[in-house]
């Protein structure tokens, strides 16, 4: 099992020209606007692997504003969602010049069949040697349906009914059709595999069937590490259920350790054993030569946002315009069949005081000002207090924020002894699932829902 006092870090990314601040791009500092670039991302994967990063999130939405009908002009003269291009293609060429950075890449279970979907990331986590993972969404906005050329989304508490069925075919593929010993690769022989060992898939489900073997021999995780980000009751009982890692939202520590107690619960009463996920949650992280000076220049980066593309923004995410919204109502009496997880965060507020947080800060979490040390005491607290394993750090620019955080902050959380020491030169490589949850773990275990899909198969104890 993972020590519980060394943190995983996560770099959240996404790949287009804007991160969550709307109208940064065009920040002086800001290298985002260089996602077309290849040599970009590899020295970025290099930056983060060297920095003490465990691993490398990869963020994307298939759809784009959509505000009173019409896309408005903001998100093209803003970036905003709009263009945003493929990021599971980006992984081999970090993972060709990185050798312990993990990937996690977000792919949709109402978009992607669960048959190429699965060939595509078996096939990473082979040329990773075992370092991705799969961010599991549902897809929320309307505008994709369209594009697709397909029916209307369906509601959303039926969306993670699709998922459901989705993750148990993609588990039938990645865990029951190969066996362990089924590939023999013996030249000798002339025998590649044994066809005894390799067993046809049969699915016929309410939304999804499939017939036929899967093309791809066992990889080294099998099922890559999963993460989900689901803030609403039916999506904290998907996390419960299938989840590996969670990306949690909240802005203070009480609402934080409900969240984590709450997940807990809901896996135990699944048949999950104690550790079976890891919990994480935004940090942004401005650094001065005292607490004023990084103040300043939270606020500099601030001057940037564009407020109607903010306000574009949160419409794509959840289909709710805020403009739109009465400020002396409360954010509690909300409702969309969109994505919840940025509605369910200002659950509580005025619509006037979310509107306001919003189209200031995006989708950041926790922001943190300060020196090394400030930082370090501020992230050392919120676990202590929170129960979190670890942070999806989000920065202002790129690659300036991670080049500080990675110079000032990680020396000072090892010295601490809150996060892993360096590996030494000779260290063996490990798959991401063991970065997460400690050598050793490289596949699934035997209380997951994925498990009793194994030949023979696997009973939790």
């Amino acid at each position: 099992m993972r020590e519980a006092h060394h943190l995983l870090l996560s770099a959240f990314e996404v790949n287009g020209p804007n991160l969550t601040s709307q109208g940064l791009w065009a920040h002086p500092e800001q290298h985002t606007d260089r996602y077309l670039d290849l040599a970009h991302w590899t020295s970025l994967a290099r930056l983060l692997e060297d920095g003490g990063f465990d691993l490398l999130f990869l963020a994307d939405s298939p759809g784009y504003p959509v505000l009173e009908g019409r896309t408005p002009a903001v998100t093209f003269e803003q970036g905003v969602e709009m263009p945003t291009n493929d990021p599971l293609l980006l992984v081999p060429a970090m993972a060709a010049v990185t050798s312990r950075l993990g990937f996690a890449v977000t792919s949709s279970t109402s978009l992607e069949g669960p048959y190429p979907n699965a060939r595509r990331f078996a096939t990473l986590d082979h040329l990773t040697r075992g370092r991705i993972g799969w961010n599991v969404v549902t897809t929320s906005a309307g505008v994709v349906s369209a594009l697709h050329g397909r029916e209307p989304l369906p509601r959303h508490d039926e969306r993670y009914d699709i998922a459901d069925e989705h993750l148990d075919l993609s588990y039938r593929l990645f865990e029951g059709s190969w066996e362990d010993a089924a590939v023999l690769h013996d030249k000798a022989t002339r025998r590649y595999a044994d066809a005894r060992r390799v067993h046809e898939v049969h699915h016929h489900g309410r939304y999804f069937r499939s017939d036929g073997y899967f093309k791809v021999e066992p990889s080294p995780q099998r099922t890559p590490v999963l993460f989900q980000a689901g803030a609403s009751e039916r999506g904290r009982e998907f996390a419960a259920t299938h989840a590996e890692v969670v990306f949690l939202q909240g802005r203070d520590a009480g609402t934080l350790r409900r969240q984590v107690l709450d997940l807990h619960a809901r896996a135990a009463r699944h048949g999950r054993g104690p550790g079976s996920l890891r919990t994480l949650v935004g940090l942004t992280v401005v650094l001065g030569r005292d607490r004023d000076h990084a103040r300043s220049r939270l606020e500099e980066y601030l001057s940037w946002v564009d407020p109607e593309a903010a306000r574009a923004y949160y419409a794509s995410m959840t289909g709710i315009d805020l403009a739109a919204l009465d400020p002396r109502g409360n954010f509690s009496d909300v409702r969309t069949e969109g994505g919840r997880t940025q509605v369910e965060r200002y659950r509580g507020e005025t619509v006037a005081d979310a509107r306001a947080d919003f189209l200031r800060f995006g989708m950041r979490e926790f922001v943190f000002t300060g020196t090394a040390g400030d930082v370090a005491d501020a992230m050392e607290a919120l676990v202590r207090e929170t129960g979190i394993d670890g942070f999806n750090f989000t920065p202002f620019v790129v690659p300036g924020s991670y080049v500080e955080f990675c110079e000032q902050v990680v020396p000072e959380l090892r010295r601490r002894g809150t996060l892993a020491p360096p590996p030494g030169r000779d260290a063996p490589g490990r798959t991401l699932r063991e970065v997460v949850f400690g050598p050793g773990r490289t596949r699934l275990p035997a209380d997951h829902p994925a498990a009793r899909y194994r030949h023979p198969p696997e009973e939790s104890t």
